[in-house]
């Protein structure tokens, strides 16, 4: 949890300081900029499937350690890249090599740790540590370097690479990976991968992912743009937008817990992107501030909530020694959500049209993607035992 929130930190430290701090600083355009957070889903994608077979073959604190060890020694470099932005970018961009050695670990370290009707919850728990290195990358860099003065921007680098060095210490001393038979952890059946994707519930969660996550990180990069024509000011759209990040922390407790305990899963899926298209509707036509709180918050709560309940989900389309690599696909089609649906919905928006409500047909697509999500999840089937699965 503590390693997946520092992949986060790290991820998007910049994001919130953008403009005019970054800009001024580096005298370089906001463009150039975004890169230093755009560059990580991009590296991504290419690495999910590799790390994902190596969480399998080595293990989930192999995975993570090697994950933690590559963002910790290049958060330590960023240090050391002076005024000199193209040298930032590339130490950035290679501390982002190691995310995708968290993201694919997090069902194989619940798996091997937590019973059945456990794994929701922990699942969720991991999820958690991922939003919450979000929200404070978001709150506490612009606490770091509220002004644009370079010796402030250095001191933000050194407390996060000394964090981020400290959670590799805290992982590789506390972690214990159980012991599973040699066969058991070395031996992925690529026959049985090449099965799993070719089944209906494996596809329908790919699509669920790529929609899931690419409009849910589309709405979080779009936010202010979306309600300042409505009259929404800056500080409320941060407002709202952290709404949905502690929805979603929330959902993420409260949904997988009640999954475990019932033993459902596909209900959950229902009702996650059910609600989430109502209040895709509320946030797409409101322009009261109370009403696009609550819409937010409930958005974050159930559309959230889908992850973690989808990771398990995924968990039990086959043995435990292939589900990084499973995972990892799941994950590399999230990100490919993620990088598609940001600049379509940007480029959507038509402020000639549509003067007060600018973003309107990029709300309209999210909403039908939502519903296409939901008439999908009708024709998941509950987890098999694994003795179906083959």
């Amino acid at each position: 949890m503590f390693v997946a929130a520092i992949s986060q930190l790290l991820w998007l430290n910049f994001a919130s300081i953008t403009t005019p701090i970054m800009t001024d600083l580096y005298n370089v355009p906001a463009e150039d900029i975004g890169l230093l957070s755009a560059i990580w889903p991009l590296i991504f994608i290419p690495l999910s499937i590799p790390a994902g077979i190596i969480t399998d073959k080595k293990g989930f604190k192999y995975a993570v350690s090697l994950g933690a060890l590559i963002m910790a020694v290049f958060s330590v470099a960023r240090i050391f890249s002076g005024e000199n932005f193209t040298l930032l970018l590339i130490f950035q961009s290679l501390a982002g090599v190691g995310q995708p050695f968290v993201y694919t670990s997090i069902s194989k370290m619940v798996i091997e740790w937590f019973e059945d009707k456990e794994r929701g919850l922990a699942t969720g728990l991991a999820v958690i540590g991922q939003f919450l290195g979000l929200m404070s990358a978001l709150i506490f860099t612009p606490m770091l370097v509220p002004d644009t003065n370079f010796s402030e921007f250095q001191t933000m680098l050194i407390v996060y690479s000394a964090i981020s060095v400290l959670s590799l210490i805290i992982f590789t001393v506390v972690a214990k990976e159980k012991k599973v038979s040699s066969t058991e952890s070395n031996m992925i059946s690529f026959g049985v991968v090449k099965g799993v994707l070719k089944s209906t519930d494996f596809i329908i969660l790919n699509v669920l992912f790529f929609i899931g996550i690419g409009f849910f990180t589309g709405i979080l990069t779009w936010i202010e743009s979306i309600l300042e024509p409505r009259g929404i000011s800056v500080t409320d759209s941060g407002v709202i937008a952290g709404l949905i990040l502690i929805g979603g922390i929330f959902g993420s407790i409260v949904i997988p817990f009640l999954s475990d305990k019932l033993q459902r899963k596909k209900m959950f899926f229902l009702l996650d992107f059910g609600i989430s298209a109502i209040m895709l509707y509320f946030i797409t036509v409101s322009n009261d501030f109370i009403i696009l709180s609550v819409s937010t918050f409930l958005l974050g709560f159930f559309l959230v909530s889908a992850l973690p309940i989808g990771l398990d989900y995924s968990a039990q389309l086959v043995e435990p020694n292939m589900t990084g690599t499973i995972q990892s696909i799941l994950w590399l089609i999230a990100q490919g959500g993620a990088v598609l649906l940001i600049p379509v919905m940007g480029s959507l928006e038509n402020p000639v049209l549509y003067p007060n409500n600018p973003f309107l047909p990029s709300m309209i697509l999210v909403i039908i993607l939502d519903v296409v999500s939901l008439v999908l999840s009708l024709f998941l089937r509950e987890g098999r035992a694994k003795n179906e699965r083959r």
